[in-house]
């Protein structure tokens, strides 16, 4: 059996139609995928690219394939990759009016406006609000981690 050549314009329409769909539906799951798996006690989205970042005693910016801190770290590359890889403990209670906060300043490949995230201290606990705004609880080891020369606040 013999097609026509409008049967099979037919069949090749059809089959781009499909796979337009196809693709259409991919591309829904890949987006939607983050948002349901929205990243609960990470400091910035996912994915995200550091280009700068400005803690309270050091700046971290990328230049070239290389990172340059001023002052110098031994261990920059460290520091960005726990800023971007870190897993934190989301914090429901209110934080006492005797905490002191900090501003970081994180500056994205993908974005124009830098994200202002907050650090904030009391004693020896330190909490750090994320890129949607959640106050996370920060532990001991991942303070010294993402904040590599500061000092306790107190101390």
């Amino acid at each position: 059996m013999k097609m026509s050549r409008r049967g099979w314009n037919n069949i090749i329409i059809f089959a781009v139609a499909s796979m337009i769909l196809i693709f259409k539906y991919v591309e829904m799951n890949e987006q939607t995928a983050p948002s349901e798996q929205a990243a609960v006690g990470q400091l910035l989205p996912q994915g995200a690219t550091i280009l700068r970042i400005e803690l309270p005693e050091v700046v971290i910016e990328r230049v070239g394939t290389q990172w340059r801190s001023e002052p110098p770290l031994e261990r920059s590359v460290a520091v960005i990759d726990a800023w971007l890889h870190i897993q934190l403990e989301p914090w429901q209670d209110a934080l006492g009016g005797a905490a002191t906060s900090r501003s970081i300043m994180v500056y994205l490949a993908n974005s124009a406006v830098p994200l202002e995230l907050t650090l904030f201290s009391l004693g020896e606990q330190h909490w750090l609000t994320n890129w949607q705004g959640q106050l996370l609880s920060v532990d001991s080891d991942s303070y010294h981690a993402l904040f590599p020369t500061m000092s306790s606040p107190d101390a």
